[in-house]
């Protein structure tokens, strides 16, 4: 079940709440009813809960009551989520297996307060082809992060093959990058001619680390290097999911 945050007192980089706030503005879904993003990738060490995380922060700044769905055994999101701190905007998490995924799509997919839902799959979504295509069918976007690294490269471009074939709205997040190296350009092109590709990417940087350590997202993380990284791609899902600025 649904459980709130809980934490210790924000420490290190990040000193008093709220440190920075998300440069959108509030925002809320056009239709009155939950929208889900499902973030997923072939293998691990991706950036899946980092991105997972950011966007669940962006999410709340903005005014949205957001629920967030560990199926991932290592449990680095949950993790990450017992280190919240108390005085930081509420978020919501549901831990379970990816076993458990018709059990989370029917206890969270009545949870009221949810406006949205973001799940953090593991390695390996595709050695569950029942779960892996009710999640599928159920998020309203997909996205699929990948370093630069060329094992990362095959597995998500596999991965993305299938989304196609099912008819899912995806797109790859190039994240880890360092834009002065060959390999950078190299990854953009192969990306972009296996899918849709995030127009902005994310840096590899220490700032992003940091927030699995803190307990907290890139934007609350205050002069945080990945802070226009961070809201760059929340504005793209923003855009995928037809959000639209609050009266």
């Amino acid at each position: 079940m649904a459980t709130s945050t809980k934490g210790r007192p924000i420490i290190g980089a990040v000193e008093k709440m709220p440190v920075s706030s998300c440069p959108s503005p509030m925002l809320h879904p056009t239709e009155k009813r939950q929208k889900w993003i499902l973030t997923s990738a072939g293998k691990g060490g991706t950036g899946k809960t980092s991105t997972s995380l950011n966007l669940a922060v962006c999410a709340v700044h903005a005014g949205y009551k957001v629920v967030l769905i560990d199926l991932d055994a290592q449990k680095s999101l949950s993790r990450w989520h017992q280190r919240r701190p108390e005085q930081a905007p509420e978020i919501f998490l549901w831990q379970g297996k990816m076993t458990d995924v018709t059990q989370a799509i029917s206890e969270v997919g009545t949870f009221e307060d949810a406006d949205l839902v973001i799940v953090d799959t593991p390695p390996g979504i595709d050695d569950y082809p029942r779960e892996s295509r009710l999640l599928v069918k159920k998020a309203d976007f997909i996205i699929i992060p990948t370093s630069p690294g060329t094992a990362d490269l095959d597995s998500v471009i596999e991965w993305m093959s299938f989304l196609q074939r099912e008819r899912a709205p995806a797109a790859f997040l190039l994240n880890k990058v360092q834009r002065q190296h060959r390999r950078y350009q190299e990854a953009r092109n192969r990306l972009n001619a296996a899918g849709p590709l995030c127009p902005v990417d994310v840096r590899l940087l220490d700032d992003i680390e940091a927030t699995h350590d803190l307990g907290v997202g890139a934007i609350e993380i205050r002069r945080s290097k990945a802070i226009d990284d961070i809201r760059a791609v929340w504005l793209f899902i923003c855009h995928q999911l037809r959000l639209e600025p609050a009266a």
